[in-house]
C-alpha cells in the first residue's frame, strides 16, 4: 500500500456516465491533474469504439492508471486488462488507483512497452506515448504494436502535435490502416491497425549510443539509454561519486539503488583491488536497472548480478533478499512529501553487516536534510562539487 505522503493530489474524472477517482504523484507525469492528451484519448475511445466489441485491453506506459482503468470503469464486457509501465512507481499507483474505484480482474506489469506479453491479444490497445521516448523505440511501438491485436482489434494513441507528422508517416510505413484520426493544436489521436512484421522485441531500440568512457586511468565500454542522463560523457554528479570510492577496496556482495547508465557500478566491478563478488541492482526504472545489467555484463566475463524493480527505498526490506550486504550505493532521487531520508537508513541498517559501507550522492540541498538522520553510521569521506555531495558511512 502507498503511504499517504507519496499522494501530492487526488482528483475526480466522470468518464462515459462513470465517476471516479485518482492518486497523483509528484514524482510522476500529470501529477497536479488529468492531463488533456489523456483527455482527449478517453473521448475518442468513447465515441468510436463499440464497447460490446471490447472484451480485453492493454494499457502501455499507464502511468497511474487513468486511461486503462476508465475503460474497465464504463465498458462492461471487458474480462481482461493488463496495465504496464517501466515506471514502478507508477505501477504502484495504478493498483491502488484500482481498489480506490473498487475495480479488479486487473493485471499489472512493469516493464518495457510491448515485452513480456508475445502470446497474447487484445481488442483495444492504449498509450498516451511519452514524446521523450526516443526515435527508434517510437518507430518500434508504432510499427509493432498490431501485432498485439485481435482479429477486429484496434490501437488507440495519443501523441504530442509536434511528433504527429512522425507518428503518421511511421504507421503508414508499417503498412498500418488509420481508421480515426483527430487533433487539435496540442495533440493528436490516431486509431489504427495493422503493423510491420520485420519489427520485433529487441533491447537495441533504447540504446541511444555506445562508447568507451575513461575514468582514473581506467577504460570501460557502455550502451547508454535515451532519457537517462551520462549517456554520452560522465556528469558531474557521477565523476564525484567514482572519485570518492577510487581511493577504496571493496569486496563481497554489493547493492545499487537508482544505478542511471551504471558508470558507478562498472567502474567499481573493474577497479583494481575491488573483488565485489554480486551484483544487486535496484530502483524504480526498469530500464535503468536492465542497461546497468547489461553494462556490467559487457565489462566483465563473468559477474552474478540481478535487477529488481522496487519502487520504495523502505520496500526494500519486504521485498528484497539481499542480506548481510558489504556495500550500499545509492543515488538519491527524494519524492515530495514522503519521509524518504530516514528510510534509507533504516533500510541500510537492516540490510548492511557490520563494518559495511554505504555510499550516497545526491544535489547538495536533499542530501543536507539526509545527513541528519546517520544514527548507526560513522562518516567516512565526504565531498562536494559544483552542487553535488557525496558521502562514505561505515555501519557501526
Amino acid at each position: 500500500m502507498i503511504h499517504k505522503d507519496y499522494i501530492n493530489k487526488i482528483v475526480d474524472l466522470n468518464y462515459n456516465k462513470q465517476k471516479l477517482k485518482f492518486n497523483l504523484s509528484q514524482a510522476l507525469f500529470s501529477s497536479f491533474s488529468i492531463d488533456a492528451g489523456t483527455n482527449m484519448l478517453l473521448k475518442t475511445v468513447a465515441k468510436e469504439i463499440n464497447h460490446e466489441d471490447v472484451k480485453s485491453v492493454y494499457d502501455v506506459g499507464c502511468g497511474v492508471g487513468v486511461i486503462g482503468l476508465s475503460i474497465k470503469k464504463s465498458f462492461p464486457n471487458i474480462n481482461e486488462v493488463l496495465l504496464q509501465d517501466r515506471d514502478t512507481l507508477a505501477v504502484y499507483f495504478s493498483k491502488e488507483n484500482a481498489a480506490l474505484n473498487k475495480i479488479d480482474e486487473i493485471n499489472f506489469s512493469t516493464d518495457l512497452a510491448l515485452n513480456g506479453v508475445t502470446d497474447k491479444k487484445f481488442d483495444l490497445l492504449l498509450s498516451n506515448i511519452p514524446a521523450k521516448a526516443g526515435e527508434k523505440v517510437l518507430i518500434n511501438f508504432l510499427s509493432r504494436s498490431g501485432s498485439f491485436l485481435t482479429e477486429n482489434g484496434r490501437c488507440c494513441v495519443v501523441i504530442v502535435a509536434t511528433l504527429a507528422d512522425f507518428a503518421e508517416s511511421t504507421l503508414k510505413n508499417a503498412g498500418c490502416e488509420i481508421l480515426y484520426k483527430e487533433f487539435n493544436k496540442q495533440y493528436t489521436v490516431f486509431h489504427y491497425r495493422g503493423f510491420s512484421p520485420k519489427y520485433l522485441d529487441d533491447f537495441n531500440i533504447y540504446i541511444r549510443n555506445s562508447q568507451k568512457f575513461e575514468f582514473d586511468d581506467y577504460s570501460y565500454s557502455m550502451d547508454t539509454v535515451y532519457n537517462v542522463g551520462d549517456f554520452d560523457s560522465l556528469s558531474f554528479e557521477t565523476t564525484l561519486g567514482m572519485a570518492l570510492l577510487s581511493t577504496y577496496k571493496l569486496k563481497g556482495k554489493a547493492l545499487f539503488i537508482n544505478p542511471g547508465q551504471g558508470h558507478i557500478p562498472v567502474y567499481l566491478s573493474i577497479k583494481k583491488g575491488n573483488d565485489l563478488g554480486k551484483f544487486y541492482i535496484v530502483g524504480r526504472d526498469s530500464l535503468q536497472n536492465r542497461i546497468t545489467v547489461h553494462n556490467l555484463e559487457k565489462n566483465r566475463d563473468k559477474i552474478d548480478s540481478i535487477a529488481e524493480n522496487i519502487p520504495f527505498i523502505d520496500s526494500l526490506l519486504e521485498n528484497h533478499k539481499a542480506t548481510s550486504l558489504d556495500f550500499i550505493g545509492i543515488q538519491i532521487e527524494p519524492i515530495p512529501g514522503a519521509d524518504w531520508y530516514t528510510m534509507i537508513f533504516n533500510s541500510a541498517r537492516n540490510l548492511l553487516k557490520s563494518g559495511g559501507k554505504l555510499f550516497l550522492i545526491g544535489k547538495s540541498s536533499p542530501m543536507h536534510v539526509l545527513l541528519k538522520e546517520t544514527k548507526g553510521f560513522s562518516p567516512v569521506e565526504d565531498k562536494k562539487f559544483r552542487g553535488y555531495r557525496a558521502v562514505l558511512f561505515e555501519k557501526n
